[in-house]
């Protein structure tokens, strides 16, 4: 007797979540994902979830979970950071927000600290946001 199933008592692999999206509805949800951050400028309430995205695009969370997945390889939460971060970018490049403290524009993108806003900025430029202006502005 061996330790092995037999091949009548496996079973298939349960399909998981992302099985169920066509490229086309997981393009579909991202695209309106982006639209909802990007165009109405949703990325900027620092207490938005993907639960929250969810309700105002009219669909399950899971389904956001799992169009980023298939779009973009990346989670909502490293999308909103990456939206956040690079609007955060345009601001410190803008002579318009000279006045403003790196933490300011950080904060009036949607992160909910400074310690959120360095690390994201860090994550998506490599630099820090102080680094990135002086950068910017030198050249």
């Amino acid at each position: 007797m061996t330790d092995e199933p037999r091949d009548t008592d496996r079973q298939a692999p349960a399909k998981s979540y992302l099985d169920h999206f066509s490229p086309n509805r997981a393009a579909d949800i991202y695209i309106r994902v982006l639209k909802l951050l990007q165009k109405q400028r949703h990325y900027r309430d620092p207490d938005l979830t993907a639960r929250r995205v969810a309700e105002l695009i009219g669909c399950d969370h899971r389904a956001i979970s799992a169009a980023l997945a298939i779009s973009t390889g990346e989670n909502f939460l490293r999308l909103l950071a990456k939206i956040r971060a690079n609007e955060a970018a345009r601001m410190l490049r803008d002579r318009r927000f000279a006045e403003w403290n790196a933490e300011d524009i950080g904060l009036h993108c949607g992160f909910a600290s400074r310690q959120s806003f360095y690390n994201a900025f860090n994550r998506v430029w490599g630099i820090t946001p102080r680094q990135y202006r002086l950068r910017y502005h030198a050249s």
